[in-house]
């Protein structure tokens, strides 16, 4: 089997490989390993860049009788996730051949709450001490925030592409660590130690299990909610002690004494062939993810005031009927057993308020500190980090947002829904939930008709404004 590995964002030198090509060669005899090299650093570059890139190279590599696109597998390392499932993507729209497997080894599929943080100020300064440059590759990172039009249009692309049967010849596989590494400045800044996360990108965000959920206002304005699922479970492995990377943790470039964890998980997929051998993996990977999930409860449960290590991210995207964004909104979760009557109304037409801020209540202790992320570049998106067992505990939920104005002839309708009955739950554990809303316009203030007094024997005439120019 032919393997081409793939690496992440700001990468300049091969090196970033470590040794994994050898590696891979070494446990599977006979593989070939070729390793990509491109450049996100660039400001104007831009994901879809990249994967127009890659295409450009594999072309050339197709041009050659040795190379088989359809036998080879992709291995990806966090941002070359994006590139690769892109340049897939693509290739399924012309028709032309997918590869047999892709491996992402903590991909940021979902994105990274470090990408705010990199186009920053101080994201200059740290690329000009460690790299020497003056760009950051703003556009990658821009298309990295949660909630970005491009990581919209891939997840819901790629979703659309399982169901539908396209990506059925495509092995996936996902993992992502545990560990922030062993870098002590890593504690500095709140993005670069979240609880569940591996420094760089979170567990929920490396998961290639997702969902798709969209909601608005139906026939009589009561809530329309849909939702979508991969149709296969995609086998995803938590490995404990992993960082994003680095030789001494770092996924990639880290050999445990124990054990080359990863490398044998790599191994694993790679040995994938067939429906059996798949469902067989996906058994143990979530066997072994259980165990770390077990593990991780009861270290919690003796540890009074630690936050959980088994989150979920729930990403809101939130416009009007014509596809505006709407940057200025209320979301509410709530405990649907603290509200009187099991019926959306009773948010939406009034009810006691004491019982809304109960419900409200009961799910606040779920959402993690610095909840939510308001990406700044697509400013419908705003992103929650829940605590998954502290969600339960209040379960079922309704979701009910409300979008502020700044007129008073113009509102939108409040939306208030619950989970669609296929799905257990709003979140799934260590997996990211995309909720699509679409909030009706309330017009009625805006426009008004009128008329000389009632006369069967006339017909109505329309009349000017009022004198002062207002409508009443």
């Amino acid at each position: 089997m032919d393997v081409l590995l793939v690496h992440g964002y700001s990468e300049t030198s091969l090196g970033a490989y470590f040794t994994l090509p050898q590696r891979i060669q070494a446990a599977v005899p006979g593989t070939r390993v070729a390793v990509a090299a491109f450049n996100s650093l660039d400001d104007t570059i831009t994901i879809d860049d990249l994967a127009d890139a890659m295409e450009l190279r594999l072309e050339a590599m197709e041009s050659r009788a040795a190379w088989n696109t359809t036998a080879c597998a992709v291995i990806c390392h966090s941002t070359g996730a994006l590139v690769t499932r892109r340049w897939i993507l693509n290739r399924l729209a012309v028709g032309k051949p997918i590869p047999s497997h892709l491996i992402t080894m903590a991909g940021a599929n979902h994105g990274s709450t470090l990408a705010a943080l990199g186009k920053s100020p101080l994201g200059y300064v740290q690329k000009l001490l460690q790299k020497h440059i003056l760009t950051v590759g703003a556009s990658v990172l821009v298309d990295l925030e949660y909630g970005s039009d491009f990581l919209l249009r891939l997840n819901d692309e790629w979703l659309d592409r399982s169901i539908d049967g396209s990506l059925g010849g495509l092995w996936q596989f996902s993992m992502g660590g545990d560990s922030i590494g062993t870098d002590a400045t890593l504690q500095l800044l709140w993005p670069t130690h979240e609880p569940g996360s591996n420094n760089t990108v979170r567990i929920s965000g490396a998961n290639l299990n997702y969902s798709f959920i969209d909601a608005s206002h139906g026939p009589g304005r009561q809530p329309a909610v849909t939702a979508r699922r991969p149709p296969r479970s995609v086998p995803h492995l938590v490995l404990e002690g992993y960082s994003h990377f680095g030789g001494a943790s770092g996924i990639i470039g880290f050999v445990d004494p124990a054990g080359d964890r990863a490398l044998d998980a790599v191994v694993a997929a790679l040995g994938v062939h067939d429906a059996a051998s798949y469902a067989n993996l996906q058994t143990g990977w979530a066997a072994t993810t259980a165990q770390w999930m077990s593990a991780k409860r009861a270290a919690r449960a003796g540890a009074a005031g630690s936050l959980s290590q088994i989150n979920s991210t729930l990403l809101f995207d939130v416009r009007d009927e014509s596809g505006r964004a709407i940057d200025d909104c209320m979301i509410v979760m709530l405990d649907q057993s603290q509200l009187p009557v099991a019926a959306h109304a009773s948010v939406d037409q009034g009810a006691p308020a004491l019982s809304v801020v109960n419900a409200a209540n009961a799910v606040s202790p779920s959402i993690l500190p610095h909840s939510p992320i308001h990406n700044d570049a697509n400013r419908a998106a705003y992103s929650f980090y829940i605590d998954y067992d502290e969600y339960l505990k209040s379960s079922p939920h309704w979701l009910h947002v409300e979008a502020a104005v700044p007129t008073q002839l113009l509102s939108f309708v409040p939306l208030t829904f619950t989970q669609p009955p296929n799905l257990q739950h709003t979140i799934g554990e260590n997996e990211f939930t995309y909720v699509r809303l679409t909030m009706s316009r309330a017009v009625d203030q805006i426009y008004a008709a009128y008329h000389t007094p009632f006369d069967p024997n006339t017909t109505w005439q329309p009349m000017p404004f009022p004198p002062a120019g207002q409508i009443p």
